[in-house]
């Protein structure tokens, strides 16, 4: 679903910016990476996140995003950074061969996909053996998700379902190196590292 300008501004915010950048730089160190490492981001937006991953790490980053104003921001700021480009896609069809990724990054995106368990399944797929998922994201009560719903300003929320997320991991072969649900005001902050085995 592509973001309201409401939202935009929030998630092109540099509060925003950090906040997600600290959580890429914690959320990194639950894995283990060489120079031949290819990372790919779904849900960019400016791609704050996908320009340090190339700037820290050796490899190849490519960042999407279905809203194609976030492409043009990231792509606009970013210039021509070698091993890294941006590319409008919706993650629940990937337009990627299997296996094509080390590494997989979501942040605060699941939140916005109403089929997520099929985004899951993408991620899966284009994960090569020993690659890891890292995601982190607002889980919403499935009260608020309602209201949204229904509202002519919908935001396009989804509750998430930690539980079944772990559980589809798992059941596809996935280990759980770190995971934490935090309660935030009404919603809670969840953040995990999985790796495919």
């Amino acid at each position: 679903m592509k973001m309201l300008k409401l939202e935009k501004l929030l998630v092109n915010s540099r509060w925003s910016r950090n906040r997600v950048l600290k959580l890429a730089k914690k959320l990194l160190g639950y894995i283990e990476t060489d120079d031949e490492t290819d990372f790919l981001e779904i849900g960019c937006g400016n791609g704050e996140v996908a320009k340090y991953i190339t700037r820290t790490y050796r490899g190849s980053v490519t960042g999407i995003d279905i809203d194609p104003e976030q492409v043009e921001i990231a792509r606009d700021k970013d210039g021509d950074i070698p091993n890294l480009k941006y590319l409008e896609a919706d993650s629940i069809n990937l337009p990627f061969e299997n296996g094509s990724f080390d590494v997989v990054l979501s942040f605060g995106v699941l939140h916005h996909i109403e089929d997520w368990q099929q985004a899951l399944k993408e991620i899966i797929r284009v994960l090569r053996h020993g690659g890891y998922f890292v995601c982190g994201d607002i889980i919403y009560p499935e009260g608020i998700t309602k209201m949204d719903n229904s509202s002519a300003y919908s935001f396009g929320l989804a509750t998430v379902d930690v539980d079944e997320v772990d559980s589809f991991l798992e059941e596809n072969g996935f280990e759980m190196l770190h995971s934490s649900l935090e309660r935030s005001f009404v919603v809670k902050d969840y953040e995990a590292v999985y790796r495919k085995g």
